[in-house]
């Protein structure tokens, strides 16, 4: 990705039950902001637009442009708080997604891993009834988000994580409405040849997050667009009404394997869409590829599920896969944080 001017944003990250979100305050200080706001194309409206994907200043980030960011951490040796920076990059327009990088520290990782294994992971695996395997070779341990649902067992730090990701993020609406709530986390530990096949993570989660716990990556969304070109959209040529007709069926049945991938046909991994990657087989030195995002530990992906054009409608371009680990990278340690909105109808 290339970088473009920085911006410079300060969050106060207040920390507040994770399972009902409150509105909160956070400063943001000489915002710069230009480029391109999404597509306002006439659609029947069943709630406000601009309020299921990223808010100001975050919305009219170019590709490659960063913004500075800090969140507050509590050392546990010392009881004390600091204030950790990380950058917040664009990485794609539609879906909108940015890389939050040095969001964690690697203690933090490494505290979220021993967490999962002291849960006892079991095998995680996506299988409907006649079909084959979606998720493979992975296995899978939640920890509580709430902080009202901590033990002494338990830091801080997945609630703290939870209110510096919503007050940056989501807009005041949603963090004002009732029906909002965020998962539990779910922590995945994926072995040589782990993946999890194209899908999407539907309704009520209008917002991912992933964490990455051991700086492997390879999220791939074959149908992202990364660029103001036309010509390098992966979605120029379609037929979009089809799409999203393709899409609603295969949301509407159980999904197998085959159907899931057929909507990503004919694409490539750095070629189309955009690749979140990361560890030994990630091409370091490659020339900048506008269809690739480089992470490492304690970088984290977010994006957004839902069209922003006020029609409710789930975005298909949100959908993306676990691509298989490859051999070198031996493990591959993320977490996942879904935001959701149970009634979008509250929304006001």
């Amino acid at each position: 990705m290339k970088h473009a001017s920085v911006v410079i944003i300060f969050l106060y990250s207040f920390i507040y039950a994770c399972d009902a979100f409150v509105s909160t305050r956070h400063g943001i200080k000489s915002p710069f902001v230009v480029g391109l706001r999404q597509s306002t194309q006439d659609v029947d409206t069943v709630i406000p637009r601009d309020i299921l994907g990223p808010p100001e200043p975050l919305k009219n980030l170019q590709i490659g442009q960063k913004i500075d960011a800090f969140r507050r951490i509590l050392e546990s040796s010392t009881s004390m708080e600091r204030l950790a920076n990380f950058t917040i990059e664009r990485v794609s327009y539609t879906p909108d997604a940015f890389v939050m990088h040095n969001f964690l520290t690697e203690s933090e990782c490494l505290e979220i891993q021993n967490s999962a294994r002291k849960a006892a992971m079991t095998r995680a695996e996506t299988i409907t009834e006649n079909d084959t395997k979606s998720r493979k070779n992975c296995e899978v341990a939640w920890l509580p988000s709430s902080r009202s649902e901590q033990s002494h067992q338990h830091s801080n730090l997945i609630p703290s994580l939870v209110s510096s990701v919503a007050n940056i993020f989501l807009s005041p609406a949603v963090l004002s409405n009732p029906s909002a709530g965020v998962e539990d986390l779910q922590v995945l530990r994926y072995g040589t040849g782990g993946e999890f096949v194209l899908h999407h993570d539907g309704e009520p989660r209008t917002m991912t997050v992933i964490y990455y716990l051991n700086g492997v990556g390879g999220t791939w969304f074959p149908l992202a667009r990364t660029s103001n070109d036309v010509n390098e959209d992966p979605c120029t040529n379609m037929n979009t009404s089809q799409m999203d007709a393709s899409f609603y069926k295969t949301r509407s049945q159980p999904q197998n394997k085959q159907s899931a991938l057929d909507l990503g046909k004919d694409f490539q991994p750095r070629s189309h869409g955009l690749l979140v990657e990361g560890g030994r087989s990630s091409e370091e030195d490659s020339p900048i590829n506008q269809h690739v995002a480089s992470i490492k530990q304690g970088d984290a992906l977010v994006f957004y599920n839902y069209c922003d054009d006020g029609s409710g409608r789930l975005n298909w371009r949100a959908l993306h896969a676990g691509l298989p680990t490859a051999e070198e990278d031996g493990e591959k340690w993320i977490a996942n944080h879904w935001f959701r909105v149970n009634d979008l109808t509250e929304i006001s």
